[in-house]
């Protein structure tokens, strides 16, 4: 298992404190010369004191950090079983009483979201922070970028 860098954490939590802000990967930049160019690094780089959007290697760091802190899962059965995050449950988006269950939970500790591309948790995660969770980690880009930090799936 890899070790996680003391520094990196404390950088991340320092971020979660200070920056307020959101770049999407098809917002342009203009250069000097006119051109514009794309931010590139993940989908969504955005972080306020609610939702916070991170990459695969500070989502990995957060949820070592937490060990208590609920990971869901929002793709399908077939998907999770698969291969998913070591912790995460099985919450499938597409079941109707999907927002039903979510609402249900508590709403004063933090949780982490993830899917497959990073698309719909960021739908959840955003539903979420309208219902007043105190905290909701979403993985960007979802699993598509999970090797990013080294570490397998789960399989089932």
């Amino acid at each position: 298992m890899p070790k996680i860098n003391s520094m990196r954490i404390l950088s991340l939590f320092l971020l979660l404190a200070i920056i307020s802000c959101k770049t999407k990967s098809t917002d342009k930049v203009e250069g000097s010369s006119g051109d514009t160019t794309k931010v590139v690094p993940y989908a969504y780089t955005f972080m306020d004191t609610t939702l916070v959007s991170l990459g695969p290697k500070d989502f990995y760091a957060v949820t070592k950090v937490k060990p208590n802190m609920p990971i869901i899962d929002v793709r399908s059965e077939k998907q999770y079983k698969a291969g998913h995050i070591w912790r995460a449950v099985n919450m499938d988006m597409s079941d109707k009483n999907f927002y039903e269950r979510i609402a249900s939970f508590g709403r004063d500790q933090d949780y982490a979201v993830y899917c497959q591309t990073g698309e719909v948790s960021l739908q959840v995660a955003e539903a979420m922070k309208k219902l007043g969770f105190l905290r909701i980690y979403h993985l960007q880009q979802g699993l598509v970028h999970w090797s990013d930090t080294g570490q397998a799936l789960q399989l089932n």
